[in-house]
């Protein structure tokens, strides 16, 4: 993308952005609010609060995730706060097991007016964005009725994502805040590995982090969901609407709403996992040995 272009397209996010903000705004102020402070929030230790974060790789339907929570009342759904923490989310995979209370420190920061104006107005603060993924170990820590979605997408199909957009070329903005092997044989294979082996490294590395995080939670503090499910059955969207506590599932909108994909990827075709060469399919399985355990086959 060229820097005018660049330009163009951030500007006209930072304009949506802000439009969802003034009618967001808008409803919050029409809707009745609670005598609440944060200094009450903060003598309850937060414990007035059920927020709710979806774990992911990203590229896995968490855009349309948002938009089906949108419509119920009591939800406070946002799919890419500010700040979004992109290189932070990096620096939290790194070191959170040696510093964990600078990410609590730094995630309560960076979230707490957002969950304190969801419970304003009585609403659950959600957010699909994955640049939290990484914070999850410590998300407690600060808010301790927290709850997570995982939500995971099909190997194969979260490759061709990433190699549609470049990721780990160096010429994508984002890859400031990709995460790398540190350590072990990925680590020192590292520099010889092809895209298709770095992003799926990604898949693999980002899931099993999150899947060590939920082992360490009861069951009713989080919830498994795959993409492809996501997309395809209205019960699902149900299933999430019922962990969330949310208002007013109504099937029909959700029906019309799952037919049409938001956030599709347009531009710099890559071909489909089942045309590409053996060698690169081997390398993928070899490189996301849990796509079995999440029923995907290669």
């Amino acid at each position: 993308m060229s820097q005018p272009a660049r330009h163009f397209f951030f500007s006209l996010s930072d304009k949506l952005e802000i439009v969802v903000r003034k009618l967001r705004g808008a409803a919050n102020r029409a809707a009745p609010q609670q005598a609440l402070t944060m200094i009450d929030c903060e003598k309850q230790n937060w414990q007035n609060v059920r927020p709710a974060f979806v774990l992911s790789t990203g590229r896995a339907g968490t855009l349309l995730l948002n938009r089906l929570l949108l419509p119920a009342p009591n939800a406070h759904a946002v799919h890419a706060p500010r700040p979004e923490l992109i290189r932070a989310s990096k620096r939290a995979y790194e070191e959170i097991d040696r510093q964990p209370e600078i990410f609590a420190e730094t995630f309560k920061s960076a979230r707490e007016e957002l969950i304190f104006e969801a419970a304003l107005h009585n609403q659950i603060f959600i957010e699909t964005n994955n640049r939290i993924t990484f914070f999850a170990p410590v998300i407690r820590r600060v808010f301790p009725n927290a709850v997570f979605i995982h939500l995971t997408r099909r190997p194969a199909d979260f490759v061709r994502s990433g190699l549609r957009r470049k990721w780990y070329s160096g010429t994508e903005d984002h890859d400031l805040g990709r995460i790398v092997p540190i350590q072990g044989e990925a680590a020192e294979k590292w520099d010889r590995f092809s895209l298709i082996e770095k992003i799926g490294w990604l898949w693999n590395e980002t899931n099993r982090f999150i899947a060590d995080f939920t082992a360490t939670l009861k069951p009713e503090d989080f919830l498994f969901i795959r993409a492809e499910d996501l997309f395809t059955h209205i019960e699902i969207t149900k299933k999430i609407y019922e962990f969330l506590h949310l208002n007013d599932f109504n099937p029909k909108r959700v029906a019309k709403m799952i037919q049409h994909p938001v956030n599709v990827q347009k531009k710099r075709k890559y071909p489909k996992y089942e045309d590409w060469p053996e060698s690169d399919k081997t390398a993928l399985k070899n490189l996301t040995p849990l796509a079995g355990k999440y029923g995907y086959k290669l």
